[in-house]
């Protein structure tokens, strides 16, 4: 570089060592198609060409230097791309000197906005921290300076611009054997950098917290035991969760600054519902709960356990959810004729059979269940998002699908509860006796003597703890998965890859462990 340097612009009078010499720096890239490689991870591929060339004092350009080369990247970022190419090519200017640039303008805009920021606390937030900083401290410790070119630079620029582009078009480009890389650790100019697991975070800090604190509880939510069932089969790509998690924490009414008394009893609902955590009578018996003697249904005669399932299939309820779905496409057309929605109720005509259909067609998730039991837990699937691609009809299949969920929540869990309270009211029990814990004798504590005495006994206690043993370990295996899918998340997260709407993909891993953990398990059993 230093050659290149030495050899292109060497001082050719004593003027031109009292007065700035002035460059222009040009710079295009071409995006090639992406290729798999080696490590079967997706490279991009971008064509550089680089222009550079000296103007006099009357503004003339003089002879130029033109540079091909490609680079490579896991992540697709043009706009980091150029900014390292102009790191190169700043290598070729003398010091002392003034700077014209013609590159992309919002690049131009990126590098002028962080050159004048006078807050460090900001300029961390750029996403291009590490190779404007490095810039902005090159430019400074060599006394180049950046200008912008009067009308005739710029006009000479859009020319040259326009050849380089023409160039890159070129299918002999494609030959280019010089591939160019520049390592992040080498643009390191601060004395304290963040690093994570080795890797150099190379800008907007705050910004890769926040998305780490997602991860963690995106991580919460994909090794959480009360969604197995929901993520076990969750490779085959079946649910939305981004419309799903939306609808959950009811963002759907109301926006993330809102909130109030009818957005937390909703928001809290979703929640209890998809975690199958409502506070029926097998839920609140294991809780202890004062005045609850048994995890039997009351409405139906105390003959079935009253779990989250029995809820909604009770003999007492007024009317089935079969029932419900089928009168919800007709109840919400009365909704949006009511509201002088005629092109909405065109559209939902063509996708009623279509919609009921789906619902209740078996899920491949929910083994042996359809898919209404998806429905009642909030989680949407994308067999909705494949009846059309238009907006205006995914739209409104999704308001038709929240509208048919309040409809159950409305005609099934909300009577249920009004039910409940008038048999507690009739035994007696207020809401005050529900929110202590119930007294338990503890009768179960045995003496030694007596379990070595009772065979019957002794196998119960050893058994126990065998399940003891046994949870601990299955505990122990789920938070090594649990960390290893959080550092997975971490990871892309760090090399700059958006996770959000990644759910598939990262259950696989936990999959594949538990598989691969019980192959070897019994391969050192029978060892």
């Amino acid at each position: 570089m230093t050659i290149i340097k030495n050899s292109i612009f060497e001082e050719e009078d004593n003027l031109t060592s009292i007065t700035k010499r002035r460059f222009c720096l040009l710079i295009d890239t071409n995006k090639k198609k992406w290729e798999i490689n080696n490590k079967g991870k997706r490279v991009y591929r971008y064509n550089v060409i680089w222009k550079i060339f000296e103007l006099n004092y009357e503004e003339n350009e003089s002879e130029e230097l033109i540079l091909l080369a490609s680079y490579e990247c896991y992540n697709e970022n043009e706009f980091k791309i150029i900014l390292k190419c102009i790191i190169l090519g700043i290598m070729t200017i003398s010091e002392n000197s003034e700077l014209i640039l013609g590159i992309n303008e919002k690049v131009n805009r990126l590098i002028i906005e962080f050159i004048n920021n006078f807050s460090n606390r900001k300029k961390i937030d750029s996403d291009y921290y590490l190779e404007l900083l490095f810039l902005e401290n090159f430019l400074e410790t060599n006394n180049i300076e950046l200008i912008e070119g009067k009308e005739k630079i710029q006009r000479i620029i859009k020319e040259k611009r326009e050849e380089m582009q023409e160039m890159l078009k070129n299918n002999k480009i494609d030959k280019i054997k010089y591939n160019f890389e520049l390592i992040d650790e080498g643009l390191i100019t601060n004395e304290y950098n963040l690093i994570w697991n080795n890797k150099l975070i190379t800008g907007g800090f705050r910004v890769w917290r926040k998305a780490v604190t997602l991860a963690i509880w995106k991580n919460e939510i994909l090794n959480s035991e009360r969604l197995e069932d929901l993520f076990i089969y969750n490779y085959r790509n079946e649910f939305d969760w981004i419309t799903s998690l939306e609808f959950i924490s009811n963002r759907v009414k109301f926006s993330q600054r809102q909130c109030g008394d009818r957005d937390t009893i909703e928001r809290s609902y979703r929640i209890k519902n998809l975690l199958k955590e409502l506070p029926t009578y097998n839920t609140l018996f294991k809780r202890n709960t004062n005045k609850i003697d048994t995890d039997k249904c009351i409405r139906c005669g105390k003959i079935f356990q009253e779990d989250w399932e029995h809820i909604w299939i009770c003999e007492d309820n007024d009317i089935s959810i079969d029932e419900i779905i089928r009168e919800s496409p007709y109840n919400f057309k009365k909704v949006l004729a009511n509201s002088n929605q005629n092109e909405e109720l065109e559209i939902l005509k063509n996708y009623n059979c279509e919609f009921i259909n789906i619902i209740e067609s078996p899920s491949n998730i929910l083994l042996r269940k359809s898919r209404k039991w998806e429905l009642l837990r909030g989680i949407y699937n994308n067999k909705f998002n494949d009846l059309s691609k238009e907006k205006k009809v995914k739209d409104l299949i999704k308001k038709l699908w929240m509208f048919t969920y309040d409809e159950i929540k409305k005609r099934i869990w909300i009577p249920r509860c009004e039910e409940i309270k008038r048999l507690e009211e009739r035994e007696q029990i207020k809401k005050i006796d529900l929110r202590r814990k119930r007294d338990v004798n503890d009768n179960t504590v045995e003496d030694d003597t007596e379990t070595d005495i009772i065979p019957g006994k002794t196998k119960k206690k050893q058994k126990t703890k065998e399940n003891l043993v046994k949870k601990e370990k299955n505990t122990n295996i789920n938070r090594r998965i649990s960390l290893v899918t959080l550092d997975k998340m971490k990871g892309l997260i760090t090399e700059g890859i958006n996770i959000a709407k990644s759910w598939n993909t990262l259950l696989t891993t936990k999959i594949l462990r538990n598989v691969l953990y019980d192959t070897c398990t019994s391969i050192v059993q029978y060892i």
